[in-house]
């Protein structure tokens, strides 16, 4: 039976409906209880393409290694499987997360979650495709159960991760390993209780939402505190630039202190950097800001042409020159993070 004969049974819809629904509404929910609007629909469908992607070579390489064991599948899966298959989702959650594409608690949730659904929705159909007499049930229970675990397997990895990160400028194996450790743990104790696969459903029901919601909250807090303290500081910077009272501050100072080590032109280079940071920071902040509210930012015409000054003014200082300007520098952690916002606007 091909693709198109599977799925043109009427019965089959309805299970196709059961596997792949709940997971994808579930993410649907994440996305639009976001009040800030951290993630648009075009990065969640690619983080869902990607898990589709993540699917398909975990299944090559778990039909590799389970050739190679011989153990018995059922072993397998509670064992090897998750080892497998987690750090293979994680892989893009991570390069999000290390090049600060996701900058905060929810939108590492959200596209976490988009990224495990992607994987889910693989699988799922796989199974569907060469189970197509299976009954309903086991596809409400993949559906409610298994995909929701998987997507929330790699949302507890953003998410640990995420938060391991805050205010860290070096990144070490020791940020990673306990978010891939609590998925892969969880992953596994979920297939442990296949065995039992309605209180293993209702525990994934049950746990999801309260993580989530535990996240949001923190998360939303978390952000308003960044939001107000940034403007502030943003603000303030900005004025002593424009006012020239900068040479007065600690900030001057250490700009000043540079002159020893670099060319005087390089020097003024990095104070605009700094002001174009600043700058752009506010404008990042007060599109947040617009979003809680419900409204939409006006358009920026010279929002890219001081994007491209960016650009230009960090090549013109080099690397020696941003790794001297770091104690200083306006985007870190999730600073860095409004770049990303506003290269996307």
């Amino acid at each position: 039976m091909n693709l198109n004969e599977t799925f043109s049974h009427p019965g089959l819809v309805v299970s196709l409906l059961a596997a792949l629904g709940p997971v994808l509404i579930f993410l649907l929910v994440l996305v639009f209880l976001d009040t800030f609007r951290l993630v648009r629909l075009r990065r969640v469908g690619w983080a869902i393409a990607v898990g589709i992607t993540t699917g398909l070579v975990s299944y090559v390489v778990n039909t590799s290694v389970l050739a190679l064991l011989g153990w018995p599948v059922i072993t397998f899966a509670v064992v090897v499987a998750p080892m497998v298959e987690e750090p293979i989702k994680g892989l893009y959650v991570g390069w999000l997360l290390h090049t600060r594409r996701a900058g905060f608690m929810i939108d590492a949730a959200i596209l976490g979650f988009a990224t495990g659904s992607g994987f889910a929705v693989a699988e799922n159909i796989f199974y569907l495709h060469n189970l197509p007499d299976a009954p309903l049930f086991v596809w409400i229970i993949r559906g409610f159960g298994t995909a929701l675990m998987h997507g929330g397997a790699t949302a507890i990895f953003a998410i640990s991760t995420r938060a391991l990160m805050e205010n860290r400028t070096n990144i070490s194996w020791k940020v990673w390993f306990p978010g891939m450790s609590a998925a892969v743990l969880v992953h596994m104790v979920f297939n442990r209780m296949l065995t039992m696969p309605i209180p293993a459903t209702i525990v994934i029901l049950v746990l999801l939402p309260v993580l989530m919601t535990w996240v949001y909250r923190v998360g939303e807090n978390r952000m308003r505190r960044w939001l107000g303290q940034g403007f502030d500081r943003d603000t303030e910077l900005l004025a002593l630039i424009n006012e020239g009272q900068v040479q007065d501050t600690p900030l001057g100072k250490y700009l000043v202190s540079l002159r020893g080590s670099f060319r005087p032109d390089r020097v003024v280079d990095m104070l605009c950097l700094l002001r174009l940071q600043a700058e752009l920071s506010i404008r990042a902040k007060g599109i947040l800001i617009l979003r809680e509210h419900g409204l939409k930012p006006n358009a920026d015409p010279d929002l890219q042409a001081k994007l491209e000054e960016v650009r230009q003014l960090e090549l013109n200082i080099g690397k020696a020159g941003l790794l001297a300007m770091r104690p200083v520098c306006r985007w870190k952690d999730a600073d860095r993070w409004q770049r990303h916002l506003l290269e996307e606007l």
